[in-house]
């Protein structure tokens, strides 16, 4: 059976301002429309480290038999090209203000930046805010943070002024220490009244299942769906409901936007609820505030 995921009204979670799968000739906006997306949180990428570097170093591997030496080589080339500096936010801005009624600004911030600048990128990331930004990215696999040790500062401020905390999560690998439910548990627990977002809930079925099962009495954790696998997502709704689940695309950074949808439209799980995860459960998060 063919789905038209046309009908469904969607608020993405999780949006960049830039990426591979955006095709040329072609605005964010555009893309936005193509595929029914009516509103975004936001938030732009660090253009200096292009994947498309990080692919093509990928495909020498491949073609040269590396045994997966070039793959670390990679990502640690990828990450040394983090700016030291926090990121320049003017694309989100521009984009959100070309379209007020499409985009929620989130920054995306290092709290693992420089000791000796501390003071100076709180104080940006507090005149974003005062800017109207809504929420923090954060990606601890490239700024070596780890939770919730080094986001006491971070937290206390953000629920203070009411913001959503969106938290890159990973699973433990043999080159990765990953970012586990108990820790992602205990900052839930530490600010009881800060928002929570988990990226990337299901990246697989047994993530997934810890995920849903440790995190479940914790409800200001919030589940995002993309770089899932449907079943892992169907694991999380049996295991907390749907109500915290969002739908994020990731895109266009890793996925085509499409490919995410599919994966929720699939699931079998009332059209409602499908409806409340595509668009709802977002609406009211951020309503919320």
């Amino acid at each position: 059976m063919i789905i038209d995921t046309n009908n469904y009204k969607k608020f993405d979670a999780h949006l960049h301002t830039y990426g591979n799968f955006l095709p040329k000739n072609m605005s964010l906006v555009e893309y936005m429309d193509k595929h029914h997306i009516k509103k975004a949180i936001l938030t732009t990428i660090n253009r200096a480290a292009k994947p498309k570097a990080y692919m093509d170093t990928l495909e020498k591997d491949a073609t040269t038999g590396g045994g997966g030496n070039n793959m670390m080589k990679a990502f640690e080339n990828y990450r040394n090209k983090m700016p030291n500096e926090q990121l320049d936010h003017q694309d989100v801005i521009e984009l959100s203000r070309n379209f007020p009624d499409r985009f929620v600004n989130f920054f995306w911030f290092n709290p693992k930046m420089n000791q000796e600048q501390e003071e100076r990128d709180y104080e940006l990331l507090e005149k974003h805010f005062n800017e109207g930004f809504r929420g923090v990215k954060l990606h601890p696999v490239l700024h070596f943070t780890k939770v919730p040790k080094d986001l006491q500062k971070l937290a206390a401020i953000m629920q203070e002024r009411n913001k959503i905390l969106f938290i890159h999560s990973y699973p433990k690998t043999t080159f990765f220490y990953g970012l586990f439910s108990k820790d992602i548990a205990k900052l839930a627990e530490d600010f009881p009244d800060l928002k929570i977002i988990v990226g990337h809930a299901g990246y697989a079925m047994e993530y997934a299942i810890d995920i849903g099962m440790a995190l479940k009495k914790y409800e200001n954790v919030y589940f995002e769906t993309s770089c899932s696998i449907p079943f892992a997502l169907l694991s999380i709704i049996r295991a907390i409901g749907h109500e915290r689940v969002l739908f994020g695309s990731d895109s266009p950074i890793t996925n085509p936007a499409q490919i995410e949808i599919d994966k929720i439209s699939c699931l079998p799980i009332s059209e409602e609820q499908k409806e409340d995860i595509f668009y709802n459960n977002t609406a009211s998060l951020l309503g919320n505030m």
